[in-house]
């Protein structure tokens, strides 16, 4: 292809050796170009005519033997010709040099001679003056020289080769790299139709045929827009031609390849300490050879397979000296760390900074795994301890956005260091921060204590015992998010990465917490191993079995029956009822449930404001659309998060959820994207969505690289936990929480739902003793940490619950009533759940009273969930007190949420309760909820909302002020507008499109 002229000019000196002149015929180009192609052309042609090929080949390894390519060409023809024998001096030589040129004359005696030379440029010097003395000797005696070189050519001998291009019948043939169409066409002869192949093939072979042939090779086994690796085929062929182009060249090369972007003629020759104007010829010839496209490869597979070539010693020198040259060059940090990375070495004076300021950049830029890369050959190269401590803090944040586990063990770390005195105040402060952002305030409060301007009294306002730089962090963060010295909060995920910032180095606060100091003879410590060495389970409860999971019915020796009979430790052990724990009941006065630990918390990822939550709510979506703009830390959008679900409610949380979800995995974040998908799992279970909350929460859990273990996972498996127990999945739940979890992640803020889980996981297994245990122990951990907040997590509601089991209803009913003293009360949410067990303790007519405010409180709440556990109670209270047509209403509707929210378990006591929905009143119309509302006025949406709950028409009239006529007419309106003859057959969705004042 495209080698017709030069296949004319071999043609052409055959004729000419065959008529008696000897011609010689010098074929030079670029490597790969099909010089050597050539020559077996020639050498074709040659033995088609009848004439006698002689044939070598030059090697580099071969250069300095003696005589090599004469000894190879004797061997390739007839019998008789031998190798000269090399007798020193100069009348030796040329004695030498005669008889060979005898002995080839005479072979021309019965056919012409062509000899064939390939890769000259390696050819021994005695051979190269062997063969141009024949020419020079035998102008007439018919004998064709084919010789073939690759450019740049090494001139060893500027006599030799002055003489070679002085011959008078010497023809240069150069062969160049194929045109596009001529690719184009051997790629149709090849039948490559793809376009993302064909285009490949052009970017990789830059019409050099032997990379065209071997690219071709590995397109069959790589996408359209997939690369071969740099083992295949195309990084053989390019070895294969830096190769034989010559040392020189693969010096290059590799300079070329360690330089990347940086490569020019300049720092290539600054390098390898050689002269620009050599240099600047080898990198032409590469370019002329299509290996390089300027001063780059043509494509990175032939950079990577240079790199792959070099011996590592050689390649770690290579960018070690790379490294100061792109410095001195004025290249930015990550692109000079990136070779000291490459050579991992860090003895420059200037390495360390220079790593950790490419450690910034490449983290705003989401580079995560290379900033960590950096920090961690930083460490290596940093010996005093304090300074490698505040490296240390540096990775833990960075590696907070891919595997909160590991941000998690690199704090753990640099913990044990500031108990030996090797942090500084401002580095304290850090680790104090960081800490809190995991959810581990016992060992933030540790390290507070630590700072030399602590203030054991204190524990009260933003920033308080933080020092200057924490105090300023929280100031403007809690500004930010609207959180300000009230209560904090716990979540179900962890913040991991750090939430105090630095001066000077350019890393933003993302929330500070001040913390109460600690307080004597509360457990949190490791939990003890048995005497086999197996770790207890979390919190040191059930035992974590690798055995398979039974149900609770079966009995068996499962997971579940580990995490039943699994014995309870002293930190959790329950007194014998009715000896609850003093700490635990409420002193006198409406706040008692905060006294002693008021104001303990701050700003920060567990921060919400303990009044003025409208506000708040609207500061926390003006944090998250600031932070849409460039999110550089996870705290306060996890913190904004919360508390739009805890005081905005889920439906306005959600959106936000999904949104920072996607824009978390678009920064190759997976870490923070675990964090907010278990904000998100939370909201979704706060609405009754079980099987979204599942999702979310399993989603949550794959982005860990790590086993859920950690302090970022434990929160997720609670969520998980309740969602598949509310599911009716109790096997899987148990499962879940027979998990190990790590000594921080037992002692941090996460564990909170994971406790809950575990207490809602004994409930329905009905060992009430243990349920208890965990619900304490949640209430203890929240007022040592200041988070005791119903909103977050009803404790008390759950503990009464579980003294209700054991028959302790006068205990019950002092939690229930201290939960109702709270500020919190005035919630929707807590407030249908406290009703619902506080109408547990009355009497029937009392209780229903109760259910239906629990009712009203949590349609208004949005949960679904918690709605059809207080509906299912409701029907049970209005059937004992003899009105069985509002509890068939009452259980219809309570049986549909159950439904929708996949709650199997409650949507079957319906059923065991009554006679269970028909299949006509379980039907939903077709219609949507907004098509209903569309369909009647608002007047009668009321009273149609109202008759699905269960309501009769003289308490319809008597709630919404009107007549029994005017309701009875508005019902037959709407009985009209939706297709059905009775209230049993109007639409469930109807009482949740109105909310009632």
């Amino acid at each position: 292809m495209e080698r017709a002229a030069e296949h004319k000019a071999l043609e052409r000196a055959l004729s000419a050796c065959a008529e008696g002149h000897s011609t010689v015929v010098l074929v030079e180009g670029p490597v790969g170009c099909g010089k050597s192609e050539l020559i077996s052309e020639a050498i074709d042609r040659a033995a088609a005519r009848g004439g006698v090929v002689l044939r070598a080949s030059g090697a580099a390894a071969e250069r300095g033997l003696p005589l090599g390519v004469l000894a190879q060409l004797a061997a390739s023809g007839p019998p008789g010709l031998s190798v000269p024998r090399h007798e020193r001096g100069h009348g030796g030589l040329l004695e030498s040099m005669e008889l060979f040129g005898a002995a080839v004359r005479r072979l021309r005696a019965t056919a012409a001679v062509t000899v064939c030379v390939d890769d000259w440029q390696h050819a021994d010097d005695l051979s190269r003056a062997h063969l141009l003395h024949l020419a020079r000797a035998s102008r007439s005696a018919g004998i064709l020289l084919v010789l073939a070189r690759t450019l740049p050519a090494p001139v060893p001998d500027p006599v030799l080769e002055t003489e070679l291009l002085r011959l008078p019948r010497l023809s240069r043939l150069r062969p160049a790299p194929l045109s596009r169409e001529a690719v184009d066409t051997l790629l149709d002869e090849a039948d490559v139709t793809d376009t993302g192949h064909r285009r490949l093939a052009h970017r990789m072979s830059g019409g050099n045929p032997l990379l065209l042939r071997a690219a071709l090779e590995d397109l069959p086994a790589s996408g359209a827009d997939r690369a071969p690796g740099a083992d295949g085929a195309y990084g053989q062929a390019v070895f294969t031609c830096l190769t034989r182009a010559g040392t020189d060249a693969r010096a290059v090369a590799q300079a070329v390849a360690v330089l990347d972007a940086h490569a020019c003629a300049d720092t290539v020759a600054a390098l390898l300490e050689q002269p620009v104007a050599v240099v600047a010829r080898t990198l032409d010839a590469l370019a002329a050879a299509a290996l390089l496209d300027g001063d780059r490869f043509r494509h990175p597979v032939a950079r990577a397979a240079v790199l792959d070539a070099t011996p590592h010693a050689e390649r770690a020198a290579l960018h070690r000296r790379a490294a100061t040259v792109v410095r001195q060059g004025g290249a930015p940090a990550p692109e000079v760390a990136e070779r000291l990375v490459a050579a991992w070495d860090a003895s420059a004076p200037w390495a360390v900074p220079v790593l950790q300021s490419a450690a910034a950049q490449l983290l705003a830029a989401g580079q995560t795994r290379r900033a960590l890369d950096c920090l961690r050959l930083a460490g290596e190269g940093l010996a005093e301890p304090r300074r490698r401590a505040d490296n240390a803090l540096r990775g833990a944040e960075a590696a907070a956005r891919i595997d909160p586990e590991d941000a998690e063990s690199r704090l753990t770390e640099v913990l044990e260091e500031a108990r030996t005195g090797n942090l500084d105040p401002e580095n304290l402060t850090t680790l104090a921060g960081l800490l809190v952002g995991q959810g581990r305030l016992d060992e933030a409060q540790e390290i507070r204590d630590l700072l030399p301007d602590a203030d054991p009294g204190a524990g009260s306002g933003a920033g308080a015992g933080l020092g200057r730089v924490g105090a300023e962090a929280v100031a403007g963060v809690g500004a930010d998010v609207g959180c300000g010295g009230g209560v904090a909060v716990l979540g179900a995920g962890s913040g991991a990465v750090g939430a105090v910032a630095r001066v000077g180095d350019g890393r933003r606060a993302a929330g500070a917490v001040a913390l109460a100091p600690r307080q004597p003879g509360y457990g949190g410590g490791p939990v003890p191993e048995r005497a086999d060495g197996a770790r207890r389970h979390p919190m040191a409860g059930p035992v974590a079995v690798a055995a398979p999971a039974e149900s609770v019915a079966s009995g068996g020796s499962g997971v579940l029956t580990a995490l039943a009979v699994a014995p309870v430790s002293a930190a959790l052990a329950v007194p014998a009822v009715p000896g609850v724990p003093a700490d635990l009941w409420p002193p006198a006065g409406r706040d008692g449930a905060r006294s002693g630990r008021a104001g303990a918390l701050g700003a920060g990822p567990w921060g919400l404001a303990e009044r003025g939550g409208a506000a708040a709510v609207g500061a926390a979506e003006d944090q998250l659309r600031a932070a849409l703009v460039g999110c550089t830390a996870i705290e306060p959008v996890l913190g904004a998060l919360r508390t739009l679900v805890y005081l905005g409610g889920p439906a306005r949380a959600l959106p936000w959820c999904a949104e920072f979800a996607e824009q978390t995995e678009r920064r190759a974040a997976p870490g923070w994207s675990a964090l907010v998908r278990t904000v998100h799992a939370e909201a979704l279970l706060r609405q009754g969505d079980l099987a979204g909350a599942e999702t979310a929460a399993r989603t949550a859990l794959a982005a860990l690289p790590r086993s859920a273990g950690g302090t970022a996972a434990t929160g997720t498996v609670g969520i998980l936990a309740q969602a598949l127990l509310a599911r009716g999945h109790a096997d899987m739940a148990a499962a879940e929480l027979a998990r190990p979890l790590t000594d921080s992640a037992q002692a941090a803020v996460p564990v909170l739902s994971y406790l809950r889980a575990r207490g809602r996981f004994h409930l329905a297994a009905g060992r009430y003793h243990a349920a208890l245990g965990d619900f304490l122990e949640i209430g203890r951990r929240m007022r040592r940490w200041g988070l005791d907040r119903p909103v977050v997590l009803p404790w008390r509601t759950d503990a009464a619950e579980a003294l209700l089991g054991l028959g302790e209803t006068r205990q019950a009913e002092r939690f229930v009533t201290q939960q109702l003293a709270l500020p919190d009360a005035t919630d929707a949410w807590v407030q249908g759940i406290s009703l619902r067990r506080r109408a547990a303790l009355q009497d029937p007519r009392r209780r229903k009273t109760l259910l239906d405010r629990s009712a009203e409180a949590l349609r208004r709440s949005g949960d679904r969930y918690e709605l059809a556990c207080t509906l299912v109670e409701f029907g049970r209270a209005l059937h004992e007190c003899g009105e069985s047509a509002r509890a068939a209403m009452v259980n219809r509707t309570a049986w549909h949420l159950a439904d929708e929210c996949g709650a199997r378990p409650l949507r079957d006591t319906v059923e065991s309760s009554g006679p269970a929905p028909t299949r006509a009143a379980r039907t939903v119309p077709t219609a949507s909820s907004s098509e209903l509302a569309e369909r009647l006025t608002d007047s009668e949406r009321r009273v149609a909302a109202l008759a699905v709950r269960g309501d009769t028409n003289r308490e319809i009239a008597g709630k919404l002020f009107i007549t029994v006529s005017t309701v009875e007419q508005h019902l037959t309106r709407a009985y009209r507008k939706l297709g059905v003859t009775s209230r049993q057959q109007l639409p469930v969705e109807l009482q949740l499109l109105v909310t009632e004042a």
